[in-house]
């Protein structure tokens, strides 16, 4: 397992997937990766209390869009009570009447719920 510090990419998609981990009520958030094989792995562990829940990916932004997947998608929204989705797609949805998208805005680079 690599210990080293690194440096994330520059990328707007991951600090606001990142911030959107957050929002879901993490208490923290680990991204690391492991280079015992090649090419390396990256992981985002998310902590909610004393419980954890984990994505791996090929990028950290993989990893933390498959954590997000694991944390948003199938809940519940708080607002308007719909179950909840999140995609960096933008544009129409499907099935928008029945799914509260999180969906990022470029524009304001971060994740938007549909029913705002």
């Amino acid at each position: 397992m690599t210990h080293q510090p690194f440096d994330l990419p520059a990328d707007d998609v991951l600090a606001a997937a990142i911030k959107l981990v957050g929002r879901s009520g993490a208490t923290g958030l680990a991204i690391g990766y492991s280079d015992e094989h090649t090419p390396p792995v990256w992981f985002a562990v998310a902590r909610y209390g004393d419980q954890h829940e984990a994505a791996g990916a090929m990028t950290p932004r993989q990893a933390v869009l498959r954590l997000l997947d694991e944390l948003v998608d199938g809940g519940l929204c708080l607002h308007c009570h719909r179950p909840t989705g999140v995609t960096v797609d933008h544009g129409p949805q499907s099935l928008p009447e029945v799914v509260c998208w999180y969906q990022y805005d470029p524009e304001r680079k971060t994740f938007r719920r549909s029913c705002e």
